[in-house]
């Protein structure tokens, strides 16, 4: 079961990392998008990082957090350089990677709590990849609509 988590959720992250290399510079923060590429990047590594990780360590939001940018209110500012996201990312995949690693297999489908609601970590895993999706189809279409290409769909094993 863990490594098909695994399989699906790499894919999906190399696609959120697609579209955010090969966003445009003047699609990177588009005023007339409801919420620009940069936005969505950053508001999905934030609950990428917060969703896969040890629950049991306090949680450190990044220096350049900004409540507008995560709760995508149109208009945030600062606007979050390329470069800053990139290095986010980096770190929010790697500390993933760390998390997944140290789960035994058999700790998949044990529950625990957060948010008021019981959780397996299977359900976390399959949540983000649903969450990273549904905002990576949203940053696919405004690449669409400004440049009339994005990056291709990825399955597992390519």
């Amino acid at each position: 079961m863990a490594e098909i988590l695994r399989r699906h959720l790499q894919p999906t992250l190399d696609m959120l990392s697609n579209v955010v290399q090969s966003c445009p510079d003047d699609a990177w923060d588009a005023a007339d998008e409801t919420a620009p590429i940069w936005q969505q990047a950053y508001h999905t590594l934030f609950w990428l990082n917060a969703w896969l990780c040890d629950w049991g360590r306090e949680f450190e939001r990044p220096a350049f957090h900004t409540d507008e940018a995560l709760n995508l209110i149109r208009g945030a500012t600062p606007v979050f350089k390329r470069g800053q996201i990139q290095e986010y990312m980096g770190q929010v995949y790697s500390g993933c990677e760390s998390y997944l690693d140290s789960i035994p297999a058999e700790s998949l489908t044990e529950e625990t709590t957060a948010f008021g609601k019981r959780w397996t970590i299977a359900d976390r895993i399959v949540m983000q990849i649903r969450h990273v999706q549904h905002h990576v189809g949203s940053m696919h279409s405004i690449l669409k609509r400004r440049t009339s290409k994005a990056p291709e769909w990825l399955g597992f094993n390519e």
